[in-house]
């Protein structure tokens, strides 16, 4: 995670450790995520997104247990050991990508264009909140925060094809995980 930051702050702090990200990015977000998701009309969109799952859950968790098992197998054969740590990391990033679909995919859009923004301005604007999120939350160099931008872009377009919030969910899962496969403060070979 350490390349993906900016210089230390004001402070001369970090994002070095899990407890400073999650209360940076993982609590705000979590908490916006479920007043969005107190709207009562924001709710009933759930059904739909979720048809698919509801539909075969069976097929969507076997899934989700294989990339996990992929996923952690993949930095325990980097590391050269297991670490049982490496799951719960793998297990945040899903609820991570959960919240940041529902939020950035569908309720700061539904919310932009109830309130007279067209689809596109709305998609737009989400995904450009999505990018500064994590410019301020995780201090992530600008780069990395218009490269967020750009993907939630792609995840926004695939969303509107497929109307599958957990599909997205996944993907986003996944990326985010490749991007940064071990939690804060440990770094290949580290102890």
């Amino acid at each position: 995670m350490r390349r993906l930051q900016r210089p230390p702050d004001f402070t001369g702090a970090r994002l070095s450790t899990f407890g400073a990200v999650f209360l940076r990015h993982g609590l705000p977000g979590l908490l916006l995520a479920l007043l969005c998701l107190a709207h009562p009309d924001l709710r009933a969109l759930l059904p739909e997104v979720l048809a698919g799952f509801a539909a075969d859950p069976v097929r969507y968790l076997g899934v989700a247990a294989l990339l996990l098992v992929i996923l952690t197998g993949w930095v325990t054969f980097l590391d050269r050991r297991v670490d049982p740590g490496q799951i719960g990391w793998c297990l945040y990033l899903l609820v991570l990508s959960a919240w940041e679909e529902w939020l950035f995919r569908l309720a700061i859009p539904w919310l932009m264009e109830g309130g007279g923004f067209e689809v596109r301005s709305a998609v737009v604007v989400s995904n450009v909140l999505f990018g500064l999120m994590h410019y301020f939350t995780l201090r992530w160099r600008w780069q990395w925060c218009l490269a967020a931008c750009i993907g939630g872009m792609a995840l926004s377009r695939n969303f509107g094809i497929h109307h599958d919030l957990v599909l997205v969910i996944g993907i986003h899962w996944v990326a985010t995980y490749l991007n940064t496969p071990r939690p804060p403060g440990r770094r290949l070979g580290s102890e």
